[in-house]
């Protein structure tokens, strides 16, 4: 006989509670399984991530296809700068650190606010795009 668990006999110190153990699982239940049954649908290693840096703050940002850079920070909980969203005030400045080539070419709002800075990997995160898909 099992007796239920309640909010009172869970109280450390407390010995009438008899506890049975769950039954076992037979060996052949975990072997028949294949290895992509058991694991996560895609391994840290393999998400797609740009790693961006502001005021010497690394963060990184998983791909998020047609979202601009900084909505799928925002939505991440990371907590990148940011005021105006239409790219004239430049303080969503970011420098990609690695991940670039899963975003969109810069757009003329980009050159036009960073200049010679695109160069050294700097983008606008209101107006840095993620690509709508990568090659696999």
């Amino acid at each position: 006989m099992r007796k239920q668990l309640t909010v009172g006999s869970l109280i450390p110190g407390r010995s009438d509670v008899q506890m049975s153990s769950p039954a076992p699982v037979p060996v052949h239940t975990y072997t028949s399984l294949k290895k992509t049954e058991m694991s996560p649908a895609r391994p840290k290693s393999e998400q797609k991530l740009v790693q961006v840096k502001q005021r010497s703050q690394t963060m990184p940002v998983r791909y998020t296809p047609s979202q601009t850079l900084l909505q799928a920070a925002l939505t991440q909980d990371q907590p990148i700068a940011y005021k105006c969203q239409q790219g004239h005030c430049g303080k969503c400045s970011v420098q990609i650190v690695a991940g670039a080539s899963l975003l969109d070419t810069p757009t003329g709002q980009e050159k036009a606010k960073l200049g010679e800075k695109l160069a050294t990997g700097y983008r606008l995160a209101c107006q840095s795009t993620f690509r709508s898909s990568i090659p696999t």
